[in-house]
């Protein structure tokens, strides 16, 4: 990449809920040139022609080839990226990976988590977790940047700041709220109106593949490990995740004691903000904004979490993380909302 140009940016996987959200806000970064979108679904078609919004001209191409790519967006299934990355690395791009594929260290617990064998372990542990508010500093200088699931976003937001500080107990119960298009842009039954409307239900009570994600990320936060309890349900709205996470106070912390460490967190990072009330999903739909309030009940903390769903839970956040890692402004083209789906 020449001084001065613009990053040239392939996508992989465009045509679903994430990708077409990574190519909508790439296609308007001042730094940023999309020179390819890659997807099965509607190839040959123009990419504008298929997304609903979308004003990019590029043809959908039935490819992973990003030779001419200067940073790989991969939103993939899982162990499609890992399959392909070490070949989009050896050609000098800087690949951005919005499945759970690198996630996780430990290969051996990504197959217990995924069902299949690690397509590429030994990359498992090149790879730097890409949730900006707790490893911007790692993010400068890396090549490949393993973007947080969409529950972990905000359950890691949510009780981060209290166990980095020591103020809490090392076990947590994580209760967690996320609208349909968490599953996907690909038909499935469960996902049909008839069957989620007028509805709600958990999910994954007897493990949840984001808990183990969650688990070790917040064990590193503490230094020491950390019990997760996460349950998910589905709700019947299109995008959002409201997180509300329980946390048992150490001996002298107070409410006030905690909402400072909260304001101090969210002082130095941008796309944070305490709020005065629990936060609505709908106050943050279609921005890369995390919606945070401490509150108390009985000497319990219960802090609330409310972010989109697809873009600070994914293609907002690699966004994020590929400004941090080619050192543009961390806000750069992440100032526009995003309303389809």
């Amino acid at each position: 990449m020449a001084a001065g140009s613009p990053v040239r940016a392939v996508v992989a996987g465009s045509t679903g809920y994430i990708g077409m959200q990574c190519v909508s806000l790439l296609a308007r970064h001042p730094h940023v040139e999309v020179v390819g979108v890659l997807g099965r679904s509607h190839a040959g078609e123009r990419h504008c022609d298929v997304v609903p919004g979308s004003d990019v001209t590029l043809r959908i191409e039935d490819t992973l080839d990003t030779a001419s790519a200067d940073v790989v967006v991969a939103a993939l299934p899982h162990a499609v990226a890992a399959g392909h990355a070490q070949q989009w690395l050896s050609g000098g791009a800087t690949v951005i990976d919005l499945s759970a594929d690198f996630r996780l260290r430990d290969p051996i617990a990504y197959q217990r988590w995924y069902g299949i064998e690690h397509p590429a372990p030994a990359l498992c542990e090149e790879a730097v977790y890409g949730l900006v508010e707790l490893q911007r500093d790692a993010l400068c200088s890396a090549d490949l940047v393993a973007v947080p699931g969409c529950y972990p976003t905000a359950a890691l937001l949510a009780c981060a700041p209290a166990l980095r500080e020591g103020l809490v107990a090392a076990d947590v119960v994580i209760d967690a709220k996320s609208g349909v298009s968490g599953a996907g842009r690909s038909p499935q039954r469960s996902m049909m109106f008839a069957e989620v409307n007028e509805s709600v239900h958990a999910y994954g009570v007897a493990g949840h593949r984001h808990k183990p994600e969650m688990t070790e990320q917040l064990s590193a936060v503490a230094g020491r490990d950390v019990r997760v309890t996460f349950v998910p349900h589905l709700v019947p709205m299109t995008r959002g995740i409201l997180a509300t996470a329980y946390l048992r106070p150490a001996a002298g912390v107070t409410h006030d004691t905690l909402r400072a460490a909260y304001e101090r967190f969210c002082a130095g990072n941008p796309f944070l903000r305490m709020v005065a009330a629990p936060p609505a999903t709908k106050s943050v739909v279609g921005s890369n904004t995390a919606a945070l309030h401490v509150g108390w009940q009985d000497g319990a903390a219960i802090v609330t979490v409310a972010i989109d769903n697809l873009i600070k839970g994914a293609a907002g956040q690699g966004v994020q993380a590929m400004n941090v890692r080619f050192g543009f402004d961390e806000t750069a083209a992440l100032a526009q909302t995003s309303q389809w789906p």
